[in-house]
C-alpha cells in the first residue's frame, strides 16, 4: 500500500482499447525492434555528475493531461536538487506549456506535432526548433517509444539517458537498468530518473503539484462566488465538482451520474453539485446542478481546489485536481487504483464496480464531512 493513499483492493481488469489503437501500439512495437536489431550497441555509462549539469531537456511526446502532470514531481525535485539548471520540456500536447511553465526551472515547453511521421512539414519545422539549442542532458522518459526516440535522436545534448528496453535503438550515453520501482504509482514513475543523477529519493511520499499561484487561486475563487450569487446560492454551501468524461471504458455513464446526484440531495439537500464541462461533454448532466468551464487549465485546477471536493473516474482532470491540492474522490471501474489512483493523503480512491451510485452518494458524503 502506498503511504497515505486511500483505496479498495481490486483485481486488474485490462483495459479495452478501439481497434485502430490496439494496431498503432503493435506497428509501433515492430518498428521500435526492428530498429533495435539493426542499431549500434555501445557500452553506455549509467551515472551522470549532476554539479556539471546546467541544462536539461525531459522528452515527453505525449498529448494526455494526465501524463504530463505525471512529470511534475520530477520537474519539482530536479528544481531542488539542481537548483542552477534550466529545464526544458518536450510534449506533444500544445496547452502543457500554460501549465507547466510556471513550475520552477522550467525555461520552455515545446510541443511537437501529434503523429509526428505523418506531418512532414511540421516536423521540419520542430527539427529546425529543436536543434537551435544544445543541452547538457537529455531525459527519455517514454523509454521504447518511437516517437520519444525520433525526438531524442534529433535532439542536441551531451548526454542521452533512458531507462534499458529491448525496443531502444536511439544513442543512449547513460542506460540503466529499471530494477525493482521505488514507486509502483505511474504519477511517480518519472522519479527512478533521480538515479542518473545519484539524487536520493524524498523520504516524504511525493505527489503531483503544478504549485497554483495566488492570482490563479484568487480567479477561481472569484468564478466560484459569481457563480453561486448568480444561482442565489450562499457563500460557505459544501460544493462538489464533478467530471464526467473519460477515455474508453473508463467512462461512467449519465444514468449512473444521474441516481448518484439524486442520492447525494436526498442525503443533503444544501449539497451543490457543479457539472465541469468541456469540448466532449459540452451540456451539464440536469436541471439540478450547476455548470461551469475554463480553458485555462490552470485556473480549472484551482477551482477544483477553492471546492469542497472533485468526484471523477480516473481521467486527465482527476490528475489536475490532484496536482492543483484539491480534495479528490476518484471513481475507478477498470484501471489498477496503485498505479492510477488519486495520490496524496487527503485523497481517496474507491472501486465502484460492485457499488451502486447509492453506496457511491453515501462514501461521497461520509468523506466529505471528514475533509476540513
Amino acid at each position: 500500500m502506498l503511504i497515505g493513499y486511500n483505496y479498495t483492493k481490486k483485481t486488474k481488469i485490462p483495459m479495452k482499447y478501439p481497434l485502430h489503437v490496439t494496431l498503432r501500439k503493435k506497428l509501433s512495437s515492430i518498428l521500435n525492434g526492428l530498429l533495435s536489431f539493426f542499431s549500434h550497441k555501445s557500452q553506455p555509462a549509467q551515472y551522470i555528475d549532476k554539479e556539471k549539469v546546467k541544462s536539461i531537456v525531459i522528452i515527453r511526446p505525449n498529448y494526455r493531461i494526465g501524463n504530463l502532470l505525471f512529470l511534475t514531481p520530477l520537474i519539482n525535485e530536479l528544481a531542488k536538487e539542481m537548483p542552477n539548471a534550466k529545464i526544458d520540456i518536450i510534449v506533444g500536447m500544445k496547452l502543457a506549456g500554460k501549465i507547466l511553465e510556471p513550475l520552477p526551472n522550467v525555461d520552455k515547453v515545446i510541443d511537437i506535432p501529434r503523429k509526428l511521421l505523418l506531418h512532414p512539414l511540421e516536423m521540419l519545422a520542430y527539427i529546425k526548433q529543436a536543434r537551435t539549442k544544445e543541452y547538457d542532458v537529455a531525459l527519455n522518459v517514454s523509454g521504447g517509444s518511437t516517437s520519444a526516440q525520433i525526438v531524442t535522436s534529433l535532439t542536441r545534448a551531451k548526454y542521452k539517458a533512458s531507462f534499458a528496453s529491448d525496443k531502444l535503438w536511439a544513442n543512449f550515453t547513460h542506460i540503466q537498468e529499471r530494477g525493482l520501482k521505488t514507486y509502483r504509482h505511474m504519477g511517480l514513475e518519472s522519479m527512478e530518473f533521480l538515479r542518473f543523477f545519484k539524487i536520493d529519493f524524498p523520504k516524504k511520499m511525493p505527489t503531483l503539484d503544478i504549485k497554483p499561484t495566488q492570482d490563479e487561486r484568487e480567479k477561481a475563487k472569484k468564478d466560484l462566488l459569481s457563480l453561486l450569487h448568480v444561482n442565489n446560492i450562499a457563500a460557505g454551501t459544501k460544493v462538489i465538482a464533478i467530471f464526467r468524461n473519460a477515455r474508453f471504458d473508463k467512462k461512467i455513464s449519465d444514468e449512473w451520474w444521474n441516481e448518484w446526484v439524486d442520492t447525494l440531495f436526498k442525503l443533503d439537500e444544501n449539497i451543490v453539485i457543479i457539472d465541469i464541462l468541456s469540448p466532449d461533454i459540452p451540456t451539464k448532466l440536469n436541471e439540478k446542478v450547476l455548470e461551469y468551464a475554463n480553458k485555462d487549465l490552470r485556473v480549472l485546477g484551482a477551482f477544483f481546489q477553492v471546492c469542497d471536493l472533485y468526484v471523477s473516474a480516473d481521467t486527465g482532470p482527476m490528475h489536475l485536481a490532484v496536482a492543483s491540492g484539491a480534495k479528490v474522490l476518484a471513481l475507478f471501474n477498470k484501471t489498477d487504483i496503485q498505479v492510477y489512483g488519486a495520490l496524496g493523503e487527503q485523497n481517496k480512491t474507491i472501486n465502484i464496480e460492485k457499488l451502486s451510485p447509492g453506496d457511491v452518494a453515501h462514501i461521497t458524503t461520509d468523506f466529505l464531512s471528514t475533509l476540513k
